[in-house]
């Protein structure tokens, strides 16, 4: 049986590519203890923050006049 999640990609769709992201080792420490904690991962949450960053964008540029 499939063991089913709140975060990351979701069922049936693959990892395509990654994103290699260079932040200072304390920020990345602090990062990984906290989404550790919450029960999810960095993959997970910067998925999510992407996929809203690129929603409030489409979402911003509608809004305005070309």
């Amino acid at each position: 049986m499939k063991e089913t999640t709140l975060c990351g990609r979701p069922a049936g769709r693959k990892k395509t590519a990654k994103i290699e992201v260079l932040i200072e080792p304390e920020i990345k420490e602090e990062f990984m203890k906290i989404v550790s904690e919450e029960g999810t991962t960095a993959s997970a949450e910067l998925g999510r923050w992407i996929r809203q960053y690129i929603k409030t964008y489409q979402e911003d540029k509608k809004g305005t006049i070309e």
